[in-house]
């Protein structure tokens, strides 16, 4: 189901000519697999970017997460810190 919506909306800004990059780098001459593999490796966040008409010009695709880690117990953090270690 996501990996649908993120394809479709991939597809949908190549269309109108918008760009796409992930984390800065271009990702416009790529397949959308090649994409969604990336987007596996983490969580991402999508970013829109307009011209002063509000028309959308580029589609920035950015990593997020913790910038420190918590001073509390977290079940979370744990998880995802014994995760990047396999």
């Amino acid at each position: 189901m996501q990996k649908k919506w993120v394809l479709e909306e991939l597809a949908h800004a190549r269309e109108q000519g918008i760009r796409i990059d992930v984390g800065g780098v271009s990702y416009e001459d790529r397949p959308p697999e090649e994409l969604w593999k990336v987007l596996q490796r983490g969580a991402y966040m999508l970013d829109y970017e307009a011209d002063m008409l509000g028309r959308i010009t580029a589609l920035h695709i950015d990593r997020v997460g913790p910038s420190e880690p918590p001073t509390y117990k977290s079940m979370r953090y744990a998880q995802n810190k014994r995760s990047e270690k396999e």
